[in-house]
């Protein structure tokens, strides 16, 4: 065998501390050492001509977040794309294959597709199909402002489809500034119809903390797959208040203990995004225990990429805009570039994550956050419990 082997159920390619293993039957993603691999009857990989087996600087991300489109008739103030009218030099149908091709090309393995509103552009059921034909698992996220019964039978070609819903009632619209939550909560029903894997997206701010509990119950009796929480960005036109709606240093350490109790009580699946590690770490978890469940803070550049429609690369979504395409991403990813400074922080790390038992995990937080707030990418996440406590010793 070797590395472009592919069968029908799983997908995998080699990395220096063994491989990366996905399949979408079940579906899982997995890191594996290199005894895994050989079990697998694959053959010996040059990557593995080192002694070095930590995972550090993969060969590809695993995920890319690609924005189908930056249209959306929606328009919450709070939105990180900045999305409404359509970016210049958006990838026409053509292109966005060639950059799909591109993807498959990096073995990167799962493609979020989004926007904007993805459903309103019509190829993107022909944009999905063609990412299952490389062997890229397309997933969805949308509002579901422009979801109805029949569209939601075409769904199936996604491994996921995750509807926007910040809150139950009145925590909807804190903040979207206005009520769609009934067209939401008809989104979900749509594709709970279908028979689609249906998950929540919701973002967690300050003033609708509160309505997180409120939320499991509803996903809890819709028989939903899980909620994603994921953590108010300054990005795109969420600048604008995140100071004022950012969650409070309390609400940060409470969060990880809270969403365990609810996710037992209710028995939906609870997930973080990224940015919310640090809150986790505060709780002092067994660093092991992390690293065999894959949970990791900023891995921009690295894990995760972000794709513009226009085919504009960044770090990850909520990061500023590379000069670098989606076309020459198999030249431009791995050489010192673009995402350098994301991948080489942690060669210094400023205090108090260079003391911290969770630097390798964490990796100073999320950087989007740091560099809106403090002016400098380099700084650790200002709103980590750590750094705040330590902030707070400085000044005594």
């Amino acid at each position: 065998m070797n590395d472009e082997k592919k069968t029908a159920k799983m997908n995998y390619r080699f990395e220096n501390f063994g491989g990366i293993i996905s399949s979408q039957e079940p579906p899982f993603l997995a890191f594996v050492d290199r005894d895994y691999m050989r079990q697998l009857g694959l053959e010996e990989s040059g990557l593995w001509k080192t002694n070095d087996e930590s995972i550090g600087k993969l060969t590809a991300p695993t995920e890319v977040h690609f924005a189908i489109t930056n249209k959306c008739s929606v328009g919450c103030p709070h939105c990180y794309m900045d999305a409404g009218g359509q970016d210049d030099g958006e990838l026409d149908t053509a292109s966005f294959k060639r950059a799909l091709d591109v993807l498959a090309e990096m073995k990167i393995f799962h493609i979020a597709l989004g926007g904007g509103e993805a459903l309103e552009r019509e190829d993107l059921f022909e944009v999905a199909e063609y990412a299952r034909t490389k062997g890229l698992v397309p997933n969805l996220t949308t509002s579901g402002s422009k979801l109805t019964a029949e569209v939601a039978k075409k769904m199936k070609v996604f491994g996921q489809v995750n509807v926007s819903l910040d809150g139950v009632g009145s925590f909807y619209a804190v903040f979207r500034n206005k009520d769609m939550f009934s067209i939401a909560d008809a989104a979900i029903d749509c594709l709970i119809e279908a028979g689609v894997p249906t998950g929540i997206n919701c973002v967690i701010g300050k003033n609708n903390f509160d309505g997180i509990g409120e939320l499991f119950e509803y996903a809890s009796k819709k028989g939903i797959n899980e909620i994603e929480f994921l953590r108010l960005k300054p990005s795109g036109r969420g600048m604008e208040d995140y100071l004022r709606q950012r969650t409070t240093n309390s609400q940060n350490i409470s969060l990880t203990p809270m969403l365990a109790e609810f996710s037992l009580k209710y028995g939906v699946t609870a997930k973080i995004d990224c940015s919310f590690v640090p809150m986790f770490c505060w709780h002092n978890p067994p660093p092991e225990m992390l690293e065999a469940i894959a949970t990791y803070g900023c891995e921009a550049g690295n894990v995760l990429l972000g794709i513009r429609s226009n085919g504009i690369v960044s770090g990850c979504s909520f990061l500023k805009d590379s000069t670098l395409s989606v076309f020459d991403l198999q030249s431009g990813l791995n050489r010192t570039g673009p995402f350098e400074k994301i991948t080489a922080w942690l060669q210094n790390p400023p205090q108090p994550c260079k003391s911290c038992d969770y630097l390798a995990i964490c990796k100073g937080g999320c950087h989007a956050v740091s560099e809106y707030v403090t002016g400098d990418f380099n700084n650790p996440d200002p709103d980590c419990p750590k750094v705040v406590e330590y902030q707070m010793e400085k000044i005594k």
